[in-house]
């Protein structure tokens, strides 16, 4: 019996929709009876990444990633599988039930998870009541950061004598171990010494307001200025954003999302009542911090620091927020370093008025930032303007509004949109090449539909292939496929390994078929179950292909029985044996006979 009992597995399977789920990450166009989008786990430009919803899986054609539910989860979010199928549980309201050796797992990230919470009461409660934070308090007081923001924030302070935290875990039942992993901690000659001192503690929450880890700013002198937790078994810091936890709810009914710099850009972002603010932990802003904002919305404002990192962050983030689809746009605040600055100096008012009429949309934010650097009116550097605003256009999936930055852009770069839609070309033709070069495997996708290029599929090949997909959609086919030929017509070759799935069949869907195979196998089988069209027919076009496809084999298992008997018939003849002969072909003569039969049956 595995961790979590299948039942249960299934349950959550069957009530999640696949479609829906990836939809949160990547948009997705219904194309015939499949989806498709661009492939969330490699960069491309034409689609390739397909969702079957009556199947429940996904395949890229492109890099040969496949899966179910859970796959797609624990490939995007970079969880372990019982990690997502609670995240997936969760959603449903349910409580996963688990195994003993599955639950102490489960048992010890949440133990990490607690043991970060009390690390975080910890720092709170010296902030708040301790001599020795006397001097973070000031400086929090003194940057504007109100006493209701360290309640909110759980903000703590970790004293230069360091010492008390690893008694007060101790004291809590923590582990040596435990407390090693959690990364609060460094070890030098045996001895455990705490990592922040003299800072003032930043709680980092994951969306369900876990403490994941802690980021400290150094108060004095002490370098770096700002230091984060290593990572750890429950902390990535690219993979997660300060404060979402507590904006969730305000972007749910502001229904779009700001994303600042640091802490403090967040907190006092927040404290003026801009609640749908996240931070995102540093200028690396990343892909995965990406996807994870547009679970909650795709309109997405940047409001970056206004120094040369900020400007390189907005770029970055606004790459791979519009190539996921996204709406981005970027809140130009000239006035201040940072939100921080301008709220404290302006006010909420001002910020909301900055919002309203001093957010533009990134492609015009970046378009403005070249006509700075460069003279539009030196045909030189005109074509560097073009230059550096061609990669920014071939990100904008969509056409209409890919062309409206065209003409805006060659209106205030005095060029033509002939011009420009030249280099578009140009662009996208050299990274069409550069792509076919690199891939292993070239695809051409026609509805959903794997054709190697330069590889033809016998008949036989496509017939084994067609009759294994019909089978994973009904596992009770194989008694009709073994009244008519033998089993190893089907399962042979890169098929064999899945003959006991069908022996004593205890799935019902392809979905969880995936579920059951060897994990290195199950891009393989995805990609199979994803590359044939048999669910765009109807049950009478369906029972026909089936009927094709078991003659086909039958038809190569007759082959396969005369090429044998023709391979002992010259046996004999070097032997000489005439008896032997003499039978054998009149078998083989029969057996040509059947075989004409079969064709003229298909004919």
């Amino acid at each position: 019996m595995g961790p979590i009992p299948e039942e249960f597995l299934e349950s959550v399977r069957s009530a999640i929709d696949i479609v829906e789920l990836i939809s949160e990450y990547v948009p997705l166009k219904r194309t015939g009876q499949n989806y498709m989008g661009l492939c969330p786990f490699h960069r491309e430009k034409t689609p390739s990444f397909s969702v079957s919803s009556s199947k429940q899986i996904f395949y890229c054609f492109g890099c040969g990633v496949g899966g179910n539910v859970f796959s797609f989860l624990m490939k995007m979010e970079n969880l372990p599988f019982l990690e997502a199928v609670d995240v997936l549980a969760d959603r449903l309201g349910l409580d996963v039930p688990r195994s003993p050796g599955a639950r102490k797992k489960h048992e010890h990230r949440e133990r990490l998870y607690e043991l970060n919470a009390h690390a975080a009461k910890y720092y709170h409660r010296i902030l708040e009541h301790e001599a020795e934070a006397e001097g973070a308090r000031r400086y929090l007081l003194g940057r504007g950061v109100k006493r209701s923001s360290w309640e909110r924030f759980l903000l703590g302070f970790a004293p230069d004598s360091g010492g008390g935290l690893l008694d007060y875990l101790r004291g809590n039942s923590y582990s040596l171990q435990e407390i090693r992993e959690s990364g609060l901690f460094s070890e030098r000659y045996g001895t455990l010494h705490e990592r922040f001192r003299g800072r003032v503690i930043f709680p980092i929450c994951d969306a369900r307001g876990r403490c994941l880890g802690f980021g400290g700013r150094s108060l004095g002198d002490g370098e770096p200025k700002y230091l984060n937790s290593p990572e750890s078994l429950i902390f990535n810091k690219s993979r997660n954003l300060y404060g979402l936890h507590l904006a969730i709810p305000a972007v749910r009914d502001e229904k779009k999302l700001i994303v600042v710099e640091g802490y403090l850009d967040c907190i006092t972002a927040q404290e003026y009542g801009f609640c749908n603010t996240v931070a995102a932990l540093g200028t690396a802003f990343t892909q995965e911090q990406s996807r994870l904002l547009l679970r909650y919305t795709k309109d997405i404002i940047l409001a970056f620091d206004q120094d040369a990192a900020g400007s390189a962050a907005t770029m970055r983030g606004a790459g791979f927020l519009q190539e996921l689809g996204a709406r981005v746009s970027v809140l130009d605040l000239p006035d201040a370093k940072d939100p921080d600055e301008f709220l404290r100096n302006y006010g909420g008012e001002a910020f909301a008025d900055a919002l309203e009429n001093r957010t533009i949309d990134y492609f015009e934010f970046r378009l403005e930032q070249l006509l700075r650097q460069y003279n539009p009116d030196d045909v030189l550097e005109r074509a560097e303007i073009a230059r550096g605003l061609i990669e920014e256009i071939a990100k904008i999936s969509n056409y209409v509004i890919r062309e409206g930055f065209i003409q805006m852009a060659a209106q205030k770069m005095h060029t033509s949109e002939e011009a420009i839609n030249l280099e578009l070309t140009r662009y996208l033709n050299k990274q069409r090449r550069k792509k076919d070069k690199t891939d292993k495997n070239r695809y051409n996708m026609v509805q959903g539909k794997q054709t190697f290029e330069n590889r033809r599929i016998p008949a036989s090949e496509v017939a084994r292939r067609g009759l294994f997909r019909f089978m994973c959609q009904d596992p009770h086919l194989l008694e009709r496929v073994q009244e008519e030929i033998k089993e190893d017509m089907v399962f042979t070759g890169e098929f064999a390994d899945y003959h006991k799935f069908f022996e004593n069949p205890d799935w019902a869907s392809p979905a969880e078929l995936i579920e059951l195979v060897p994990t290195d196998n199950r891009d393989e089988l995805a990609g199979l179950l994803m590359s044939g069209e048999e669910n765009s027919l109807d049950q009478v076009q369906k029972e026909r292909l089936i009927e094709d496809y078991i003659w086909t084999l039958k038809k190569e298992q007759l082959s396969q029985v005369i090429d044998a008997k023709q391979a002992t018939l010259r046996k004999y003849e070097k032997n000489g044996d005439q008896e032997g002969i003499k039978e054998l072909l009149a078998e083989i003569h029969v057996l040509y006979e059947e075989l004409e039969q079969l064709k003229n049956v298909s004919g």
